[in-house]
């Protein structure tokens, strides 16, 4: 809930993505000239070289790339990026992509990664844009990912289920049943509660209310102005697109607990007390600091009723000035008694009440942030996603449906209370899950 997943997940790949001197568009394709096919080979190697560790950046980029990611950044670069996958094998796979550029899938010891690479259109056809879109795990079969996703250490959760058979045996199943903190997924349950509103003629997207209370990033409201009128659909795009706390946490405020517990119990989770009181972002992380300890004592050791007017009562020390990000942003901190809680089994309900009721606006809403990388999903023709992440706390959470109309969900969970997570890795697990999902 602290951070947005779609920075977290490219922890290694962040700087080149953001100081790349050109990014192709990833849905620009056609075929290069003739004359361009060659040095898109050539270059394509040269990726795989410079993956490597060789030091030829000054020979293969242009000056502009070369100002925006000089040497000695674009190895450390590389050296995060092998420590996690291993170092690169060959290229499996080329496509074209725009008139001078190429999408590659090169495989590593332990993943594959997307690749697309911008060459100049004259000699020396140096490399002008290069841009890592993902990766996903180097294995075989969804019983592989299951049994990988198993050996991370902490606690592990997965559900896959096709959506018109819920009373099935699931494609892929790991402790379906558990309580897992949930971080950011608990958004799914506000879309969800906002989505029924408008459709029983509640509310309306366009519904203008005032921002605030605010909280601390991910997201960018809580740089605007205190009391910003914003329309309902404004603050849902940005909580579920950009995982955005303040826009969060004043939906909560519109919303009020009431109807929010009333949209848990109805979407099926398991303990819907768990939820109860639907903790605003900046009060979940208040309650984890020391200045606080007193009023953390008490709400550990209330009942869902009580929580609800603690958190109430105690609201004007649960402010921004309580939380320490040292805090906030470094070991896993209470995560599992304070947050917000579900089971992969309750979320995969969540999804499929979605898949059942949601209107066109909030669908749309949904598959704003795939994320992860464009190369998956293109495999489907609706995806929509909703993750979450905070020190020690990982949740993937996907709606799809393929190709030939059928729909499908995933709902994974990690959870490890002793250690930060090796984020990349869970989510490239994930991505060769919904790739493989896609291929049946």
């Amino acid at each position: 809930m602290k951070r947005s997943l779609t920075r977290n997940w490219q922890t290694a790949l962040c700087a080149v993505m953001l100081l790349i001197s050109a990014v192709v568009p990833a849905t620009a394709r056609a075929q290069a000239p003739a004359d361009l096919s060659a040095a898109l080979t050539t270059r394509g190697e040269d990726v795989v070289r410079l993956l490597r560790g060789d030091p030829i950046e000054a020979d293969v980029f242009t000056t502009n790339f070369l100002n925006a990611v000089p040497p000695e950044q674009f190895r450390a670069l590389v050296r995060q990026i092998t420590a996690q996958h291993g170092p690169p094998e060959q290229i499996i796979s080329r496509q074209p992509l725009g008139s001078n550029g190429t999408s590659l899938r090169i495989r590593f010891a332990k993943a594959v990664a997307s690749v697309n690479m911008e060459i100049e259109a004259a000699n020396p056809h140096k490399i002008a844009g290069l841009v890592i879109t993902g990766f996903e795990a180097a294995v075989g079969s969804i019983s592989d990912v299951v049994a990988a996703i198993d050996a991370l250490p902490g606690r592990n959760g997965l559900l896959v289920m096709r959506l018109d058979e819920e009373k099935r045996k699931p494609i892929a199943a790991l402790d379906p049943d558990g309580r897992y903190a949930i971080a950011s997924a608990v958004k799914l349950y506000i879309l969800a509660e906002l989505d029924r509103a408008v459709r029983a003629g509640e509310r309306r997207w366009s519904d203008v209310v005032t921002l605030g209370p605010k909280s601390h990033p991910s997201g960018i409201s809580q740089n605007w102005p205190d009391n910003a009128p914003m329309t309902l659909h404004t603050l849902t795009t940005l909580m579920i697109s950009v995982s955005d706390n303040s826009a969060t946490d004043t939906l909560i405020r519109v919303i009020g607990q009431k109807r929010l517990a009333a949209m848990v119990r109805a979407s099926g989770h398991s303990q819907p007390d768990d939820l109860r009181p639907m903790l605003m972002t900046r009060q979940s992380s208040a309650l984890k600091m020391p200045i606080v300890s007193d009023v953390r004592t008490r709400f550990l050791a209330a009942g869902p009723d009580e929580r609800t007017r603690i958190v109430s009562a105690e609201d004007a020390r649960l402010l921004l000035p309580s939380i320490d990000f040292q805090i906030l942003t470094g070991q896993p901190n209470f995560i599992d008694q304070i947050g917000w809680f579900a089971s992969p089994g309750d979320i995969v309900r969540l999804l499929a009440y979605l898949d059942r009721e949601a209107g066109p606006e909030a669908r749309a809403i949904l598959a704003i942030n795939p994320g992860i990388g464009p190369e998956a999903q293109r495999n489907w023709p609706y995806l929509g996603y909703k993750g979450g992440s905070e020190p020690g706390v990982m949740s993937m959470n996907f709606l799809l449906r393929s190709q030939s109309g059928q729909r499908y969900a995933i709902a994974a969970h990690w959870n490890n209370s002793a250690a930060p997570l090796a984020e990349s890795e869970f989510v490239a697990l994930v991505t060769r899950l919904v790739n493989l999902l896609a291929e049946r």
